[in-house]
C-alpha cells in the first residue's frame, strides 16, 4: 500500500492485488523507529517539528529506553529536529493510512484478489513486461483478471509468488525455536507484563486495561516443523510449558506462529520483478524491524521505480537500490539472529558477553543506530529554510511532502545541481542549522544525492 501511494503520487498508475478484503487487524508490529518516522514525516503521515522550533532544538538528542534480546539497557536516540526516536503505531493503522493515500492519488487497489501466476513477457512491439493472472480469494466474489504491466513488485510475504517467479538468490539461517502469538484477556494469574525470561523460554505481554492484549510465548526447545496457525490448545500448552504453570488467559484469538528463521535475498531485482518487505527479508520479529525495514524498502524504491517507468532514469537505478537494500537486510537478519541466540536459555554465556560489550559506549551506540535504522548513511536531518525572495520559512521535511526531489542553496552564486530534473523543488536562502554544504540535491526519500561544499 505504501509503495502504491509513493508511485501514484509521482504520476505512475499502480495496481495492487491484495488477497485480504480488509485491513489486517491481527497483532503485528507496532514499533516505528527513528528512520521510519522521519520518512513518514516527509510524507505527512506523522507530524514533523515546526520550522520555527528546528533552530532552537538543533544539536539536541531525544532519547528513550528500549530492549535488546528482551532485556533493558539499550537507549535509542534521534536528532531533536526529527519526530522521535520511537513511536507506537499499530501496523493496521499504517496499512489503512497508506491505502487511503494510495486511493486518493488514484491507485487501483483490488482487494479480495490473489495472484496465481506471474510470467515475464515481451509484447508485440518487443517491449518486455510482466503478465499476472489473479483470481478472487477464498469466498470473495469477482472474476479472474489478467494484468499486463511494466514491472511487478512482490510485497507478498515470506512465501512470495514473485520471488519464485524470478532468480533471487538467498542467504538463509535455519530456525532454532518456535513462538506463538495471540490476543487474549489476562487475569490475575496471567503472564507478567513486558518481557519475561523463564528457565525454558520467554513470554512477552502487552496488557490492555479494556480488553485483549498481545501475549507471546517463545519456546527454545527446538524448531517447529508445522508452519500453520496454531490451535488454542497448542498455544496454551506452549505458554504453560514456558511459564511452568497454566496461565490465566481467556478470549484468545488471532493466533499466529513464528520462529527465528532468517532469510534475505541478496538480489532484489530480476529483470522486471522486484521484492520488498517480507518477500525480500524475513527474520525473528524483534522490535518491529521487519515492519520498519519494509517501509524503508518502499520509501526508497517508489521514486526510483517511478523515474524508471517514466524513462527519467536508467534501469540500473534499480540495481543500485537492490544492492543498498540487500545490505540493509543482511544487517537486520544478522542482529535478529544474534538476539535469538542471546535469548536461548542454553546460551546464557553469549547473552552475558554481549550485554557486557554493550556497556562500551561506541558498541552501544552502534547497536542503537542499527535497531533504529539510522545506521544507513546519507540521510539529511531536517532543517529550517527561509526563502531568500519571499521570506517564507519552511522545512526540508515539508518540501519533500510532494514526493519530489529538493535542491537547497545558500546563495545564488552556488552552481545549480540536478538541472536534469525539472520537477525538483529549488529553494535558495538561509538554512538553519547551518549545513556542511552550500548546495545540496536531496532525493525524494530524504537521502543526499550530491552536494557542493566550497
Amino acid at each position: 500500500m505504501l509503495l502504491a501511494a509513493e508511485l501514484a503520487q509521482r504520476g505512475v498508475n499502480p495496481l495492487v492485488v491484495e488477497s485480504r478484503t480488509a485491513v489486517d487487524e491481527r497483532p503485528r508490529a507496532g514499533t516505528v523507529h527513528a528512520r521510519s518516522l522521519s520518512h513518514l514525516a516527509r510524507r505527512s503521515y506523522v507530524a514533523s517539528v515546526p520550522p520555527d522550533e528546528i533552530v532552537s532544538v538543533a544539536g539536541e538528542l531525544r532519547s528513550t529506553s528500549f530492549q535488546f534480546a528482551g532485556a533493558p539497557g539499550l537507549t535509542l536516540s534521534a536528532p531533536a529536529e526529527e519526530p522521535a526516536p520511537l513511536a507506537g503505531i499499530p501496523q493496521a493503522a499504517l496499512e489503512a493510512a497508506f491505502e487511503r493515500r494510495a486511493r486518493g492519488h488514484g491507485a487501483d487497489i483490488r482487494r479480495g484478489m490473489t495472484a496465481k501466476t506471474i510470467e515475464t513477457v515481451v509484447d508485440a512491439s518487443g517491449s518486455p513486461g510482466v503478465q499476472v493472472e489473479a483470481a478472487p480469494s477464498g469466498s470473495a466474489t469477482g472474476t479472474d483478471i489478467t494484468v499486463h504491466a511494466q514491472f511487478c513488485v512482490g510485497a507478498d510475504g515470506a512465501r512470495s509468488l514473485v520471488a519464485t517467479a524470478g532468480a533471487f538468490p538467498a542467504v538463509e539461517v535455519p530456525p532454532t525455536m518456535t513462538a506463538f502469538s495471540a490476543l487474549a484477556r489476562s487475569g490475575r494469574a496471567g503472564p507478567p507484563p513486558g518481557w519475561n525470561q523463564t528457565t525454558d523460554g520467554w513470554t512477552m505481554h502487552n496488557p490492555s486495561a479494556i480488553g485483549q492484549g498481545r501475549v507471546i510465548g517463545m519456546d527454545f526447545s527446538g524448531p517447529a516443523t508445522d508452519r500453520s496457525d496454531p490451535s488454542e490448545a497448542e498455544y496454551l500448552a506452549t505458554m504453560t510449558a514456558v511459564l511452568g504453570t497454566e496461565p490465566d488467559l481467556t478470549d484468545i484469538s488471532h493466533l499466529t506462529r513464528f520462529s527465528d528463521y532468517g532469510r534475505y535475498h541478496s538480489v532484489l531485482r530480476d529483470g522486471r520483478l522486484l521484492l520488498v518487505g517480507d518477500a525480500a527479508h524475513i527474520h525473528y520479529p524483534l522490535g518491529g524491524q521487519g515492519l520498519n525495514t519494509g517501509m524503508q524498502d518502499a520509501f526508497t524504491l517508489g521514486w526510483r521505480l517511478a523515474d524508471v517507468v517514466k524513462a527519467k532514469a536508467p534501469m540500473d537505478t534499480l540495481d543500485d537500490w537492490s544492492r543498498r537494500r540487500a545490505a540493509v537486510a543482511a544487517v537486520v537478519v544478522g542482529n535478529t539472529v544474534l538476539q535469538s541466540r542471546m535469548m536461548n536459555p542454553a546460551m546464557s554465556d553469549l547473552r552475558d558477553a554481549v550485554q557486557a560489550m554493550m556497556t562500551v559506549p561506541a558498541i552501544h551506540d552502534g547497536i542503537a543506530e542499527m535497531i533504529s535504522g539510522q545506521f544507513q548513511p546519507g540521510f539529511v536531518t531536517d532543517c529550517a529554510v527561509t526563502d531568500r525572495t519571499t521570506g517564507e520559512v519552511t522545512s526540508l521535511t515539508r518540501l519533500l511532502r510532494t514526493g519530489r526531489a529538493v535542491e537547497l542553496r545558500v546563495d545564488e552564486n552556488v552552481p545549480r545541481l540536478g538541472e536534469n530534473d525539472p520537477d525538483r523543488i529549488t529553494m535558495t536562502g538561509r538554512i538553519a542549522p547551518a549545513p556542511p554544504w552550500r548546495a545540496a540535491y536531496i532525493d525524494p526519500d530524504g537521502y543526499l544525492r550530491c552536494s557542493i561544499t566550497q
